[in-house]
Order: C-alpha cells, then structure tokens, then sequence
C-alpha cells in the first residue's frame, strides 16, 4: 500500500480552509463540544484535505485573517504526563497564535485529494 502523502507530520500543516464548532449530547447525555478542522497539505504538486475531529473543546481561540488561514507553526501536545484532567491535549498553532485550545480526544476522520482548494 502506497501512502498518501510521504512522510507525514503534523508540522507539515501549513494552511486552514474550515472549521465547524458544534455541541452535542454524548451517549451519558451530557453536553460536549465537537471542532472539526479542515487543514490543507501541499505534497507533489497536489492539494490535500485532512478533516481532523477535536473533542470536548475547551477555551478555543481562533484568528482568521481571510478566506485562508495559514498556520506557521502547527502542534498537538500531550498533556497526559502533566495532569491535566481531562484535557489531554492543547492543539496549538505556537508561531502565530492563529489558533488555541484544549481537548480531551482527537480523531483523524479523513485524507482526501482537494476538487476545490489548490494552495
């Protein structure tokens, strides 16, 4: 099976096309936030979409300045050895402060070839 984008790291996102912020009832019927982020790669002359999920989202900061949102300096630290529960994970673009948060689970929902968005 060949990879899709070679040698893959989360620093390598460089750009942020969409985000969607809801909040819905989890399965003890407790009200729970959910961010999906869309960010795209650049490998091999194509365009990637890669649709990451952020659970329980907590003090969200985000800054766009366009239609686009570059990210200088994408990163997801884990804060399990720190003790900070229940949030796991501070996600964080450290360069720029475009975007900021805490949350407790992360989920990688796809890898698509963009149809729409080339960078």
């Amino acid at each position: 099976m060949k990879p899709i984008i070679n040698n893959f790291s989360i620093h390598t996102i460089e750009w942020l096309s969409d985000l969607y912020f809801q909040v819905i009832q989890n399965k003890y019927f407790e009200n729970t936030s959910i961010l999906d982020i869309t960010f795209l790669i650049k490998e091999n002359g194509k365009t990637y979409e890669l649709l990451i999920r952020f659970f329980n989202v907590e003090a969200l900061r985000f800054q766009s300045g366009g239609t686009l949102t570059q990210i200088s300096g994408f990163n997801i630290k884990d804060l399990t050895e720190n003790g900070y529960y229940p949030m796991k994970y501070e996600v964080e673009d450290y360069e720029n402060g475009i975007i900021h948060f805490y949350c407790d689970d992360i989920e990688f929902l796809s890898l698509t070839e963009s149809e729409y968005i080339a960078i």
